[in-house]
């Protein structure tokens, strides 16, 4: 048996108290995702509900470091297992700066497993214009697109997307930013779908969706339970089309925002996880903070 892992990275996700005037997860049922969790919505009340097969997570995302936890250091304590707060002197964001690169560069999961001849997809389409951009040295990326990059590894465009090799940033292929450009009809449960069988061909296959905190730093209610709506059946769809008992699912976030209403800032609130598959519950245990996520994927995949 090959064991995979794929990695649903979700941007500014942390669970948050169970007030409805506070949280967007009060006003959604999550009912897709219940028949893997056992709740329908995810609140620091509900942490450490689980299934046989999946189980939810509280991590977290301070890392005894003081400060409101950010995406470039969080992002890079996720990929890299070390505790990149402490050794940036501070939570930092959005992206990455030079200290947090030169640890993407040498230590992520993406290099670790590229350099052991391990295939690594990172599953995000990029329109051309944002390729360009990162070939002349001009793109701001993400930790986590900074890292695939540095790795090696390949960013994925239209082409790939059209092909069925890769997975849109908003999900649904309607919403692509480029112009004239016909693409396969594609919605959210067909992206998880799609983002399950990519998985298939992989050691890690990656996916980001950075929506969730763009929204959350806009407040913007109405969007909020769209997005819960949307991932309810993009998870579920890649959760019901993985084999589980060879392959790891884990879903992540860098920290708190999408989840507090009240607030454009980020939040002190531990970060959303989802860890998915047979083992579920013995892994589990493992992550209890952002620096566990590599950890945890090295073990599963080569003891």
């Amino acid at each position: 048996m090959t064991k995979r892992v794929l990695i649903i990275f979700l941007d500014g996700v942390g669970l948050g108290e169970a007030n409805a005037e506070v949280n967007p997860f009060m006003h959604v049922e999550l009912a897709r995702l219940k028949k893997w969790l056992g709740v329908s919505q995810l609140t620091r009340e509900t942490a450490g509900s689980s299934t046989e097969l999946a189980t939810l997570l509280a991590v977290d995302a301070h890392l005894g470091v003081p400060g409101l936890p950010q995406s470039g250091t969080g992002q890079t304590a996720i990929l890299t297992g070390l505790n990149a707060p402490e050794a940036n002197g501070g939570h930092y964001g959005p992206y990455a700066n030079r200290h947090l690169r030169d640890m993407l560069a040498a230590h992520s999961l993406f290099k670790t497993l590229h350099d052991l001849g391990h295939p690594v997809a990172y599953a995000n389409a990029y329109p051309d214009q944002f390729l360009d951009r990162i070939r002349r040295g001009k793109g701001r990326t993400s930790a986590n697109t900074n890292a695939a990059v540095m790795a090696g590894l390949r960013l994925r465009s239209r082409r790939d997307l059209e092909r069925g090799r890769a997975i849109p940033a908003m999900l649904h292929s309607e919403f692509w930013p480029e112009t004239g450009v016909e693409l396969p009809a594609l919605n959210a449960s067909q992206a998880g779908r799609q983002l399950a069988l990519l998985a298939r061909d992989y050691r890690l296959t990656f996916f980001e969706f950075w929506y969730s905190d763009w929204i959350g730093h806009k407040m913007d209610r109405d969007q909020s339970i769209w997005i819960l709506e949307q991932l309810d059946q993009f998870i579920a769809a890649a959760l019901d089309n993985v084999d589980l008992n060879e392959t790891l699912v884990l879903v992540v976030s860098d920290h708190g925002n999408f989840e507090d209403w009240t607030t454009k800032k980020h939040t002190d609130n531990p970060s959303l996880a989802i860890v998915a598959g047979r083992n579920a519950k013995l892994l589990a245990p493992q992550l209890k903070a952002l620096t566990d996520v590599k950890p945890l994927v090295l073990s599963y995949l080569f003891e």
